[in-house]
């Protein structure tokens, strides 16, 4: 069987959603499978190490090298020429047996629906945010605006014309149903970091290495800070803990649009660091809590892969966002961190006395691991994308 893979991010550039389509790329082929790539030939953010991959696998780069554009009239005229560029090359690769659309650039599963209303071959589109859900949730897509009944249109037709939809979290998949997806499959994003004595000693190496001290509380951020995210919550919650014993640290690793602004507000308060490519279990393990965060607009739009990360190296999280969210329903349900949603002065108060109890900090990490083996792990979630595209195909007359 020949599946096609597109999105326009794949290693060694670190994008989550390319990582991801690795994953299942190499899975692909382990089952057998001809496996062709289509991605872009330009970076994004760090570039780790280049693709490992079985010979059964084949990518193909399409435009020029270099970085994506940043500012929105940049990456505008990046998905434009990616689309182009992929829709020529979808025609080069027939025949194909199943073709696999992520979301990056927005709507690339127009090209899926094209692709079965031309050839009658089934598409798989894979939702990691979702559009135009991402412009009204920014205010940049007003209700009024003319523009969001086209692109409205474009989602039910990519969205209604897929074999199935995958969605991230029970949040998102209501939306997608909503919107008249025909078939909605659930598989969460996973996080294949392991936990074992050598990350261990890297992590408490780590620590030492950044100068943080084994009795202080290193409260950890670490990934995109974009436009669907909040430190507000945090900034006060770093407030309340200035004077408290332990110390506690609050540490921002990554980068993205929000970066700057919260680096001026709150640099009283937060320490910056860059991004850590690659793996990173023992930088995530360093930490002995982790932040996430989501605004409430966003609720079913994204599903931020921080959580199921920070699940797999056993580490609680205070989640920052709604509970009837994804990850809100996932961490209370597991009782693996403590939620912040719009919080009271008193609610601060509870969470940060409870965050410095380490009793409560080592049954919350125990039940946040738990929860990674429950339900974010590659053996589990890899393989339902795995079986669903064989399924897809299998189907196809």
């Amino acid at each position: 069987m020949k599946v096609i893979l597109l999105n326009q991010f794949f290693p060694p550039a670190q994008a989550p959603t390319g990582i991801l389509l690795r994953d299942a790329a190499v899975a692909l082929a382990q089952r057998g499978h001809t496996v062709v790539v289509l991605t872009s030939a330009a970076g994004y953010g760090a570039t780790g190490a280049a693709a490992d991959l079985p010979e059964n696998v084949s990518v193909v780069r399409l435009g020029t090298a270099g970085q994506h554009g940043s500012r929105p009239r940049g990456k505008l005229r990046d998905y434009r020429d990616f689309y182009r560029a992929a829709a020529g090359e979808l025609q080069r690769q027939q025949p194909a047996d199943a073709l696999v659309c992520l979301t990056t650039p927005p709507f690339i599963g127009l090209l899926g629906a094209r692709w079965r209303q031309k050839n009658g071959l089934p598409y798989i589109l894979w939702c990691m945010d979702l559009y135009p859900e991402v412009l009204a949730a920014h205010g940049w897509l007003r209700p009024w605006n003319p523009l969001q009944f086209i692109l409205r249109r474009w989602a039910r037709r990519e969205r209604r014309g897929a074999a199935a939809v995958v969605a991230l979290g029970p949040d998102m998949a209501a939306r997608l149903r909503n919107t008249g997806a025909a078939r909605v499959e659930m598989i969460p994003v996973w996080a294949s970091t392991r936990l074992n004595p050598q990350v261990e000693a890297a992590a408490r190496a780590l620590r030492k290495t950044r100068g943080w001290a084994d009795d202080e509380i290193v409260l950890l951020y670490s990934g995109n800070m974009g436009r669907a995210h909040s430190a507000t919550e945090f900034a006060a919650l770093a407030e309340h803990l200035r004077q408290v014993s332990p110390r506690c640290r609050f540490v921002f690793a990554g980068d993205g649009p929000a970066r700057a602004a919260w680096a001026r507000r709150w640099s009283d308060r937060f320490e910056f660091m860059p991004a850590v490519p690659g793996d990173a279990a023992a930088h995530l393990r360093a930490a002995d809590v982790h932040l996430v965060s989501q605004k409430p607009a966003w609720q079913g739009i994204v599903v931020p892969s921080k959580f199921p990360a920070a699940c797999a190296v056993g580490r609680p999280v205070v989640f920052a966002g709604p509970p009837q969210s994804a990850i809100g329903q996932w961490l209370g349900a597991a009782d693996a961190g403590w939620l912040l949603n719009e919080p009271a002065p008193a609610d601060i108060v509870a969470v940060a006395r409870a965050l410095c109890d380490p009793a409560q900090r080592t049954a919350k990490g125990q039940n946040a691991l738990r929860l990674h083996q429950a339900r974010f792990t590659p053996e589990d979630n890899c393989a339902r994308l795995v079986a669903l595209v064989e399924e897809t195909a299998q189907k196809n007359p």
